[in-house]
């Protein structure tokens, strides 16, 4: 397992920006102009959607915390990506993990794919796969670690050592996993995405997302397009997701520790071959996580016997919440067919595997032995 990163720099991200009152929490600016006594001279605030100073530190600790140099918030994890997607041109080629979620694909399939911008959909683990995808025309791979929803496992300093041999820019959604448990820019990734949303936010009440890239370049094209299309964080939620960063450590360990807990049970009640998730040594990708990552984080997935089987079960529980989304404090229960990858066609999401009998959870703040309990009697049978 990788090295442990240090809680403390999470909690100290939050020192004032504001020297003159000596405020431990930084504050709300919403303000959306600023007063330039000298307009001739570059102000570092001028406009809303130019920069916030809010905005601005959670934007700086994101970098921090992945090790960047620039940090760009949005106002969505779906914005984030369309800017990500924006920095290419007509008849570039991307590689882009197959098993992802579905509102990458909707995105790319319903709005940039008509503007000539193809894509392949690749496992990303699988180094020949990725060699056999690659074309003259392939600038960039879009790597999702862990994929959604099986949680496929790719060796982050494989791919970017073999994207860069071939001039390839490498992006990794790290969302599934925050910074606290994996650095993708560390292991050679150029741009990392999350949407904030989900774990960085961590209470189901805020939208957001981020990109942080290693390089000043790419820092800079993706800014101007954050400024010139205005898809930015609100300051509220940026205060919010700054907020969220801070308990960021203590609450992906109690989660990871809820599902540890859960997907092993789940692996003796249903079979180790219908759970998915990297803490299982079961899992394909359980030694890559040791080599490159901090822990296995509070995601899992698991196969029922069909799609009858599931409507029971979801109609039974009484703790975990069922609908779309993930990563807040409580545990969420979600039918990729119906939420994540509801924007896939039916065929699809069949060539995906991905069916009515698949279930995925985040596992939240809740003790593990009731969730286990909970999860036990929605699935027994009369």
């Amino acid at each position: 397992m990788s090295e442990s990163t240090s809680d403390t720099r999470f909690i100290h991200h939050r020192e004032t920006s504001d020297p003159a009152h000596g405020a431990i929490v930084s504050p709300i600016y919403r303000a959306t102009t600023y007063h330039q006594p000298d307009p001739w001279k570059a102000p570092l605030y001028d406009y809303a959607r130019s920069g916030n100073p809010t905005r601005h530190h959670f934007e700086q600790a994101m970098a921090e915390l992945e090790g960047g140099v620039r940090g760009l918030a949005f106002a969505s994890g779906m914005a984030a990506l369309t800017a990500f997607f924006l920095l290419f041109e007509t008849g570039d080629h991307l590689l882009v993990t197959r098993d992802c979620q579905g509102g990458t694909q909707r995105v790319l399939r319903g709005v940039f794919q008509r503007f000539g911008l193809s894509v392949t959909y690749v496992d990303t683990d699988d180094a020949y796969a990725l060699e056999s995808a690659r074309t003259p025309k392939t600038v960039a791979v879009l790597v999702e670690n862990f994929s959604n929803p099986f949680l496929r496992v790719t060796d982050i300093a494989e791919v970017s050592q073999w994207a860069h041999r071939h001039g390839l820019l490498v992006a990794v959604d790290n969302t599934f996993i925050t910074p606290y448990l994996q650095n993708p820019l560390g292991l050679g990734a150029d741009v990392v995405i999350h949407s904030a949303t989900k774990m960085i936010g961590g209470h189901s009440d805020l939208t957001a997302g981020v990109i942080v890239t290693k390089d000043p370049l790419w820092g800079e094209r993706l800014y101007f397009i954050q400024n010139a299309c205005g898809g930015i964080l609100s300051p509220d939620d940026a205060y919010s997701a700054a907020r969220g960063l801070s308990t960021l450590p203590v609450r992906m360990r109690q989660s990871a520790s809820g599902a540890q807990a859960l997907a092993e049970w789940l692996s003796q009640h249903l079979g180790a071959d219908n759970v998915y998730y990297p803490g299982l040594a079961s899992h394909p990708g359980h030694q890559r996580c040791h080599r490159q990552m901090r822990g296995y984080g509070q995601m899992l997935t698991f196969r029922l016997a069909s799609r009858a089987v599931v409507q029971a079960f979801v109609g039974r529980l009484k703790i975990a919440a069922v609908g779309a989304g993930f990563g807040g404090l409580e545990t969420i229960v979600s039918l990729p067919e119906l939420h994540c990858h509801a924007a896939l066609t039916v065929e699809e999401r069949a060539a995906r595997n991905i069916g009515g009998d698949i279930v995925r959870v985040s596992v939240g703040l809740e003790a593990s032995d009731d969730l286990i309990q909970d999860f036990e009697q929605a699935l027994a049978t009369d």
